[in-house]
């Protein structure tokens, strides 16, 4: 599974699979987007039921168990059709803490919507990364908070304390480090996990951080049409209403704007407060043209998204994360519209 694709030049509206090659030769098919897209499979087999989608799933998760070394670990790209795996590459070394989140996210899921074995045993043979980064700390809560939810126990103490870790070091908002106000949008997962986390706890404390965070960063981010690093001090434009915070455009893409629009849609659920779904909509809107370009650059019959967009100039090429990514906002879209007609009953009281 070839994970970039550009306009074919002989057949508009057509595109061709290309290598992945963004740092030298990395290899024709990744564990980071596998499981991505085994994790969006899996979220539409639960709203449809459809099996083949779970087939489907279940085929994407085999190439990520294939990717698991005999000590847990997990190479990211194989290098050729033979299956050759690539454990040295700098977007492939073996144990890379983001193919592994994204891996034990996938596995945790596939166990609570599947039941097999497999997937539990796999997911627990895997050493845990032990960084402090906030988006990895995300991450790993979010596989957790999977199997924390298959029995209401499992992980509840790993759940708190990830979520705690990544509040305490906040300040006005979630942080990717402790030691520095600027966070990149790309792969902002903390709002998804820590509201995923208070929603399952019943931890209302956890909230506060993630009123503040949707308050001081979320709001002016999603005013300003989406950013790809906001902080204070960067040369970039002021955001809107955020007094000392600036953003910078460039690298702006779907995986800079799906986990927001989770992470709203999460915080919504826990609190049935109106305004979070109403942010949420508004965010995912970037989707369908309230971008710098004022283009739709997702299209839902067709699953696939623009790369990304450099000022007003939506990018031509349509790769698995954009794509991916794109599809998981789309599902949280349709949750939030939904939820208009019927109001969830909140775990966590606001």
């Amino acid at each position: 599974m070839l994970i970039y694709a550009i306009p074919d030049p002989e057949r508009p509206g057509r595109y061709v699979p290309i290598l992945a090659e963004d740092t030298g030769y990395e290899g024709i098919a990744c564990v980071d987007d596998t499981a991505r897209a085994a994790l969006l499979a899996l979220a539409v087999y639960e709203r449809t039921q459809d099996l083949a989608v779970l087939r489907l799933a279940r085929r994407w998760l085999t190439f990520v168990l294939y990717m698991q070394y005999p000590d847990g670990e997990f190479a990211n790209f194989v290098r050729n059709a033979s299956g050759r795996r690539n454990a040295s590459g700098p977007t492939s070394v073996k144990g890379g803490v983001w193919w592994t989140a994204r891996a034990l996210w996938a596995l945790a899921r596939a166990y609570r919507v599947t039941g097999s074995s497999v997937y539990r045993k796999a997911y627990e043979r895997c050493p845990k990364p032990d960084v402090l980064d906030g988006k990895i700390q995300a991450l790993l809560a979010l596989g957790e908070a999977e199997l924390f939810r298959v029995d209401g126990e499992s992980h509840r103490e790993q759940l708190a304390e990830r979520a705690r870790s990544i509040a305490s070091c906040s300040g006005d908002y979630f942080r990717d480090a402790c030691d520095d106000p600027r966070v990149h949008l790309w792969g902002f997962h903390q709002l998804h996990a820590v509201a995923t986390v208070a929603r399952l706890l019943q931890d209302r404390a956890l909230l506060g951080p993630c009123r503040r965070t949707v308050n001081e960063l979320l709001v002016p981010v999603v005013r300003g049409l989406g950013y790809y690093e906001v902080g204070p001090g960067i040369e970039g434009e002021s955001l809107p209403g955020s007094g000392p915070l600036r953003g910078l455009k460039e690298g702006l893409c779907a995986y800079c704007i799906s986990p927001t629009v989770q992470g709203l849609a999460e915080l919504y659920r826990a609190t049935g407060a109106e305004r979070y779904r109403q942010l949420g909509l508004r965010a995912g809107d970037w989707f369908s043209g309230r971008n710098d370009a004022h283009r739709r650059i997702y299209d839902p019959r067709t699953g696939l998204c623009a790369d990304g967009i450099d000022g007003d100039v939506v990018s031509p090429n349509r790769g698995a994360e954009s794509s991916i990514e794109a599809g998981f906002a789309e599902l949280d879209r349709r949750s939030l519209r939904a939820s208009h007609r019927r109001r969830p009953q909140p775990i966590v009281r606001p």
